[in-house]
């Protein structure tokens, strides 16, 4: 996949902007504050319907403005299409691909394979927990569209009976309830927990290998889920536990507490490593998972990185530019021509809101 253009109006610092790209790794060049993340930020909106920077979507629009609305002309194996991506705070997201209305922004995930790095995602590798669930079940619906309503399914069974433990706590509802509930949670818990094993047993290997072609060290074991419960077990598991969960008014089991451990030469990352493993770390995870979207999917996602380089020596940035200029396109932003080692098949310049194909 590559991004033939973008066009976005409204857009943080941009009052319009439309820019080409070219194939293969282009620059985004300029300096700091001077817009490059955001053109970032809005291909990613068009592409994926989501901000990679901030749940508070209001502040992808620009100051003054109520509405935003990107555009971007994409390349596929399939051949080319344009999603649409319109937004106004309060109201759903208007999205459409090649014209038509998409059903919901989620189904866009399935549609276009992208993979995004910012400085703030480093938070995936040393946040809490909820990040890496939300970045596996994202992974999934990539890799598998299938899949695709397996997340929600227990998201909602989950708010449900949730919702009834409060209530049964309350005195205004009869315990015998939860017998549907602990059923549907437990089918849906089976089904995301097999997913996410799934997924974390394929990310092994190519994690191993991007992680040494980074310069790392994987070790044995790069990646495993710590799963809170067995999936099958979960029914049982519900039925031992529903005092405590009525008492605390919240389930207290299941893959919504499930996490994944990440370590480089049987190190812990996100408790022992430093702001270069754990960003090396990051990288690894996505190149990875664009290993697993081209083998399923057959065909190489585009990669959007912004600051890739920040905290690499001369060696371990070379490693890495060599590792994303195998792919069709790979966006990357920089204050500096020179830190991308003149393998740039292309350069967009941005200064003051303004984005130009040089």
């Amino acid at each position: 996949m590559r991004v033939a253009a973008a066009r976005g109006t409204a857009f943080r610092c941009y009052a319009r902007v439309d820019v080409a790209f070219a194939g293969g790794l282009v620059g985004v060049v300029g300096p700091n504050g001077a817009g490059k993340t955001s053109l970032i930020e809005m291909i990613h909106f068009g592409c994926a319907g989501y901000s990679p920077r901030t749940t508070t979507e209001s502040q992808v629009i620009r100051f003054g403005s109520d509405v935003t609305r990107v555009e971007v002309d994409v390349d596929l194996r399939g051949g080319p299409v344009t999603s649409e991506v319109g937004f106004r705070p309060g109201e759903p997201k208007r999205v459409t691909v090649a014209g038509a209305p998409e059903r919901s922004v989620a189904g866009l995930l399935s549609r276009f394979p992208v993979l995004v790095f910012t400085p703030d995602r480093l938070r995936l590798v040393q946040g809490p927990p909820a990040l890496r669930r939300a970045w596996l079940d994202r992974a999934v619906v990539r890799l598998w569209p299938a899949l695709g309503a397996v997340p929600a399914a227990y998201a909602r069974a989950l708010v449900q009976r949730n919702h009834l433990l409060r209530r049964i706590r309350a005195g205004a509802a009869s315990p015998d309830g939860l017998d549907a509930w602990d059923g549907v949670l437990a089918a849906a818990g089976a089904e995301l927990v097999a997913a996410r094993e799934r997924l974390c047993s394929r990310l092994v290997p190519p994690l191993a290998a991007r992680l040494t072609e980074l310069g790392g060290d994987p070790g044995a074991d790069p990646l495993r889920l710590v799963a809170n419960t067995d999936g099958p077990e979960l029914l049982a598991t519900l039925g031992s536990s529903r005092r405590r969960d009525i008492d605390r008014g919240s389930t207290g089991r299941g893959p919504h507490l499930d996490d994944v451990e990440l370590h480089e030469a049987g190190s812990d990352v996100r408790r022992y490593g430093s702001q270069g493993e754990q960003r090396r770390m990051l990288l690894g995870l996505i190149l990875a998972e664009a290993d697993l979207l081209a083998e399923e999917r057959d065909e190489l996602p585009l990669l959007l990185l912004d600051d890739v380089t920040g905290e690499f020596d001369a060696e371990r940035r070379a490693l890495l530019l060599d590792a994303v200029g195998r792919f069709d396109q790979a966006i990357l932003t920089s204050t500096d021509e020179a830190d991308l080692g003149g393998r740039a098949t292309a350069i967009v310049r941005v200064a003051d809101g303004v984005a130009r194909a040089a």
